[in-house]
């Protein structure tokens, strides 16, 4: 009796528990991911990848969307461990980590591997893509929580605050990329991003200051404006304008 290529296969697969095997998948898809991009992950390419049938695939993620969604929060997750770990390691003797500065999150990003980092990359610009719509609110409650209130101490400015420290996210991924491609050395690159850091609170300060300027504010002035009867005589109307002080 001839067996089918799917239960030769599936006798051939050596056993894993259901977490070992999601992992296996997802470790799979890293490495097409590497290999050709967010295009080339398709459900049959990671399951050629891992050796196993594409049933398997589908048991664990049940379409191509929750494959996604998966791969994108484990690659973000290993920055963030590493992350808490470095962190960890900085505070004081008694656990006490109210000292901590982002540096040690820029330095994380930056010793990020290449293919993590393009994943990070992807969730904070395919802002079209839904499946990654949770890997992104992730990663800006991280941002926000961690660095918030050191950029806005007095939290009077959580708007500008959040666009700022998403801008320094995506400056600092563009520094992390100069690495990769051996034009900033490691250490420059670090001196670099620990300086945007620490400006981030003066230019929050500025951008508040700009927003609140009178420059900025609209005034109503009057105006009298003469006016032509049929009859030839003249008189006067009173008129209101808006103008903003911007546009003198």
């Amino acid at each position: 009796m001839q067996v089918s290529d799917t239960a030769e296969s599936a006798a051939k697969r050596p056993y894993l528990r259901p977490a070992e095997r999601r992992q296996q998948l997802l470790d799979a898809t890293s490495r097409v991911f590497s290999d050709q991009g967010l295009a080339g992950i398709t459900m049959v390419a990671v399951a050629a990848e891992a050796g196993v049938s594409r049933r398997l695939v589908y048991d664990h993620f049940g379409d191509l969307a929750t494959l996604y969604e998966a791969f994108f929060e484990d690659r973000l997750s290993g920055y963030l461990a590493a992350v808490e770990r470095a962190g960890a390691a900085n505070s004081g003797p008694d656990g006490d980590r109210d000292g901590e500065t982002p540096q040690w999150d820029v330095g994380e990003l930056l010793d990020l591997p290449v293919d993590d980092l393009r994943a990070v990359r992807l969730i904070i610009s395919d802002t079209a893509n839904s499946e990654l719509d949770g890997p992104r609110r992730r990663l800006r409650a991280h941002v926000e929580q961690r660095w918030g209130a050191r950029v806005d101490q007095d939290g009077s400015a959580p708007a500008l605050s959040r666009a700022l420290l998403w801008t320094l996210l995506t400056a600092l991924l563009g520094i992390a990329d100069l690495v990769v491609d051996g034009r900033l050395d490691a250490e420059q690159a670090r001196v670099l991003a620990s300086a945007l850091v620490e400006q981030m609170p003066a230019v929050l300060a500025t951008a508040r200051s700009s927003s609140d300027s009178p420059a900025n504010s609209t005034t109503v002035r009057e105006t009298t404006v003469p006016e032509t009867t049929v009859t030839g005589t003249t008189s006067t109307e009173t008129t209101t304008t808006e103008d903003t002080e911007e546009s003198t």
